[in-house]
């Protein structure tokens, strides 16, 4: 793997992990579920990332969880984090809901 190629995923490394930890530091404030799931989805983009950055150095490989030829883990650790965002952001809006 080129220098070139590794520079994205080193560089979303390092912003998951600026949302991670302030996120981390939030979750110990506020038990609101719409907070929560949004530090959620802030958490999994880091496991994301890190997963990634492993896999990108040969440490780790996306076909651990493999069902019929589909990659169950990449799926997941990709999917995941929009999906508590989303979450978050419709418990917000349900809980703060005026008519």
């Amino acid at each position: 793997m080129n220098d070139i190629e590794a520079i994205p995923v080193f560089v979303r490394m390092v912003c998951s992990f600026l949302a991670a930890f302030p996120a981390i530091a939030l979750w110990s404030r506020t038990r609101d579920a719409a907070w929560m799931l949004v530090v959620l989805g802030a958490m999994f983009f880091f496991i994301d990332a890190l997963y990634a950055t492993l896999v990108m150095i040969g440490l780790a490989s996306y076909e651990l969880l493999v069902w019929q030829g589909f990659p169950l883990l990449k799926s997941l650790l990709s999917g995941l984090p929009p999906i508590l965002l989303a979450a978050g952001f419709m418990a917000f809006l349900i809980r703060n809901r005026r008519y």
